[in-house]
């Protein structure tokens, strides 16, 4: 069973993982973002949470197999420590501690999110601000670590990703704290 195991393409499958990973991870920080419009009524929230949900879900899970499956993998081999412990790889210690930083973070995000209703809204809302730096980390890692990043179409990928995050960041910034978009003399609900 350990031969056939190790004799599948396993360097190509953490390669599929990472970035398949990295995109359900923008598509969650980018409907997180959006569901916070104010223009939404409350069935297209109630989708939008859901697949945000199942995203940022999803992404987490990918995201976590495509650092264990390094492990056994015989190209470039790591040691559970060096997966699971930020910093300690011993190839590119910092981009990959940066990867488990990020699992971390969204293991935080995700569980803090399930516990919602036991929790302050204001610590949930601080400990959810974290997708920030925690999509900068895993850009990061990804750009930088990624094989795959030597192609013009991963770059774009990852840059297209970015811009995204960063402009729904903008338009929801705009629209909650009275920038143009924000009607004369209304408050805009959260």
């Amino acid at each position: 069973m350990i031969t056939w195991i190790t004799q599948l393409p396993l360097w190509q499958i953490i390669r599929v993982l990472g970035l398949i990973s990295f995109v359900l991870l923008t598509a969650g920080i980018g409907l997180g973002i959006s569901y916070g419009f104010p223009f939404w009524n409350g069935q297209v929230k109630a989708k939008l949470y859901k697949i945000h949900t199942l995203s940022t879900n999803t992404g987490m899970a990918l995201g976590l197999l495509h650092g264990m499956i390094t492990v056994i993998d015989t190209y470039t081999p790591f040691s559970w420590s060096g997966v699971f412990i930020p910093f300690t790889a011993a190839r590119s210690p910092v981009l990959n501690g940066l990867g488990t930083l990020s699992v971390y973070g969204m293991l935080l995000v995700i569980f803090t999110s399930d516990i919602r209703n036991k929790i302050k809204k204001k610590l949930w809302f601080l400990i959810h601000l974290l997708s920030y730096p925690i999509f900068v980390m895993t850009f990061i890692h990804g750009y930088f670590l990624g094989t795959d990043t030597q192609y013009t179409g991963i770059r774009w990928l990852y840059l297209v990703s970015a811009l995204v995050v960063v402009g729904l960041s903008l338009v929801r910034f705009m629209i909650t704290s009275g920038g143009p978009a924000r009607t004369a003399g209304k408050p805009v609900s959260r």
